[in-house]
């Protein structure tokens, strides 16, 4: 009787161990997004092709100088230069999400519709585990924007220098300190969609991908999760395609115009591509609104983990983007953060030099 017993025992503990596997799988190759969602509005890039061996030259240090790259595209103003991979894919941005966001804030601020002078007090923003203080909720839309909120709090999303950099409460008053901190930007998030009643979702579609004729975007690639911290503010996920993404990069570069419509104002290009900050580092040197800027190459630039960027040239009207694909599936993010290497922001910087360098 007792080796039946055993016998029972062993078998349904086999039964949960496989049911467990099965559902495990199931939940870990759930895709994030709907990569096959139709965009609402989608318009082709015309292109004018750089020439062959120009770009030969550029392929050849995509395959074997850089880091990996999934996707590359360069626009010259609104014409595709050259695309490599998967352009048409739409990726996690990470956090080039926040520079993102910053357009959508600049369309709301030339509409009225959002007010950057007023302060998170006057907005109702608080935290219901670690209330803010009366110093705190004097930080401003503006400050979050530039990461001088003063506020130093976990959020989701959060890197190992994030925590580990993070100055104490009440260390630096509003607007004094910059401190890259996702919790100024999870609620940025929050406050749009609260001021608009759009969701950043729809509001990307209707005020910039189908004006821009986004080809691959869908507003359901904008995701929330509460993931990583105890904040009452939600990480947002933004998914795009390179080949969508820099058709915001080249809206950046000319001043807010797309097919010779005014989207968003140059007044606002021009303040939200302006340092605030000095930051240290190789790569960039200041920070404006939720954009990285690198004043030797007069760059503006997005940057996100895994290898997302985007470099933009004002002057001479380029944008770069370059992309990693990070998963579109829990299983999918895992591997590539456990075995895949990512991409790095000196690779984008050369291939902008290469293309700076060929001749008109």
């Amino acid at each position: 009787m007792e080796y039946v017993s055993v016998r029972r025992i062993m078998k349904t503990i086999g039964f949960v161990l496989i049911a467990t596997l099965a559902i495990s799988l199931v939940v870990g190759l759930r895709p994030f997004i709907d990569r096959d969602a139709a965009a609402t509005n989608p318009v082709p890039l015309v292109e004018s092709l750089l020439l062959p061996a120009e770009a030969e030259n550029i392929r050849r240090y995509i395959e074997v100088e850089a880091n990996p790259i999934d996707a590359f595209i360069a626009l010259h103003g609104e014409k595709v230069l050259m695309s490599y991979g998967k352009v048409d894919i739409p990726m996690n941005l990470a956090s080039a999400r926040k520079s993102v966001v910053s357009l959508l804030f600049g369309i709301a601020s030339d509409r009225r519709l959002i007010d950057l002078n007023e302060t998170l007090g006057e907005l109702g923003i608080d935290e219901s585990r670690t209330p803010l203080t009366d110093m705190e909720k004097q930080a401003t839309v503006e400050h979050l924007l530039q990461s001088r909120s003063g506020i130093y709090l976990q959020s989701g999303a959060e890197t190992v220098e994030n925590k580990e950099g993070r100055p104490s409460r009440g260390q630096f008053s509003q607007g004094e300190h910059y401190f890259y901190n996702n919790w100024d930007f999870n609620v940025l998030g929050a406050i749009f969609e609260q001021k608009i009643g759009l969701s950043i979702g729809e509001a990307l579609d209707t005020w910039l991908a189908v004006p821009l004729g986004m080809q691959d975007f869908n507003r359901e690639h904008v995701l929330h999760d509460r993931k990583g911290s105890d904040s009452d503010y939600r990480t947002y996920r933004i998914h795009m395609s390179a080949r969508d993404l820099a058709r915001l990069g080249a809206l950046v570069a000319q001043d807010g115009m797309w097919n010779q419509t005014r989207i968003v104002s140059a007044e606002w290009i021009d303040r939200s591509t302006t340092a605030y900050s000095a930051t240290e580092g190789p790569f960039y040197d200041g920070f404006g609104y939720s954009w990285w800027l690198n004043s030797e190459l007069n760059a503006v630039m997005a940057d996100g983990w895994g290898g997302q960027y985007m470099l933009m040239d004002r002057d001479r009207d380029l944008t770069l983007v370059t992309r990693r694909d990070t998963g579109n599936s829990i299983l999918g993010f895992l591997v590539f953060s456990g075995l895949k290497k990512q991409g790095h922001p000196a690779d984008v910087q050369k291939l902008y030099r290469l293309i700076r360098q060929m001749p008109d």
